[in-house]
């Protein structure tokens, strides 16, 4: 079952990677991509570990500006500039979960939220790196070397394929972790951790394992940010952004593996279309929070399995589980 789960998932990410760009304007698009990947990392830690982190804007401002200060300095091509930003993610969470490996519930929250504040703070006044207030400007993107050639990134296509197959390997290492005797450690560990604990587990471990392997993947995303763009502005760094990865993975299901990547997808593409039209738009997705909390506590994704059951008169694909 978990097999066909896998399947499914798998294949509906690729038709929806196919027919994204001839539905959506590219920009969007890549942005669909970019904070897809940083929802997944923030499901990994709450939908499979039980971790509520308000620090993910930490990792993506690290990422992206170690990549945007990579690129200024240096002529270096896209995948080593994803691994500097990968290891800026992960040491900054790796820190973190030494900090919080051991603390429950709210004060582990208000530490991340801690760690999230002190890194906007160190963005407004670290200047010569970070620009301060204007953001991190004066680089270019990189390009794809594979030795004897190279692919430029300046073309959106060719930026939105290379930032699709980013997510997809993600993906696929997300499954692979979920899937694996971690991954059901995890699940057990946000069951019930004191029992997992007493029966031999080292849960702090854990905690810092996922907590890391999070911060590498927010990081990347935080790096692809940089890419898009050619800017890093001091935002990427405010509260406002781990609240947004928050609710993009919230309002899509954060058990489910294809939960984050929706609900980015219906944040990004409603806030582009209704801010046109309404400058007082988040009230709209305070009310979807509101509806989620109460009627949809699996998101949008919870609706989805509902009518693939009801119109599927064989096995049904996926499940509310985290391993769906």
């Amino acid at each position: 079952m978990f097999t066909r789960n896998v399947f499914v998932n798998g294949l509906s990410l690729v038709i929806f990677l196919l027919l994204l760009p001839w539905l959506l304007p590219m920009s969007l698009a890549i942005d669909i991509l970019i904070y897809s990947i940083a929802a997944l990392a923030f499901s990994l830690m709450l939908g499979h570990a039980g971790m509520l982190s308000f620090g993910q804007s930490a990792f993506f401002a690290l990422g992206a500006y170690s990549a945007g200060y990579a690129l200024k300095i240096s002529t270096l091509s896209a995948i080593p500039v994803l691994l500097i930003a990968a290891v800026a993610g992960a040491l900054g969470a790796m820190l973190v979960a030494f900090l919080t490996a051991r603390l429950k519930d709210v004060y582990f929250i208000l530490m991340t939220l801690a760690f999230a504040q002190l890194t906007y703070f160190v963005a407004m006044s670290w200047r010569s790196v970070t620009g301060g207030p204007s953001g991190l400007t004066g680089f270019a993107r990189p390009s794809l070397s594979f030795g004897f050639f190279s692919i430029s990134l300046d073309n959106r296509l060719t930026l939105y394929i290379f930032t699709a197959v980013v997510l997809l390997l993600i993906f696929a290492l997300f499954y692979a972790l979920i899937l694996s005797p971690v991954g059901l450690a995890l699940r057990g560990m946000k069951d019930n951790a004191e029992r997992l604990q007493a029966v031999g587990y080292a849960v702090p471990r854990y905690r810092i394992v996922v907590f890391t392997i999070s911060g590498a993947m927010t990081g990347i995303a935080g790096a692809l940010s940089a890419f898009q763009w050619q800017l890093v502005p001091v935002s990427k760094a405010a509260m406002n952004e781990s609240a947004n990865i928050v609710f993009m993975s919230i309002l899509g299901g954060v058990s489910t593996p294809l939960g984050p990547i929706l609900g980015s997808t219906i944040y990004i593409w409603l806030s582009d279309v209704v801010s046109s039209y309404w400058a007082r738009w988040p009230i709209l997705f305070g009310g979807f929070i509101i509806f989620i909390v109460f009627f949809m506590r699996g998101g949008l994704m919870q609706g989805v399995y509902a009518l693939s059951r009801r119109f599927s008169p064989g096995p049904k694909p996926g499940g509310e589980g985290g391993a769906s």
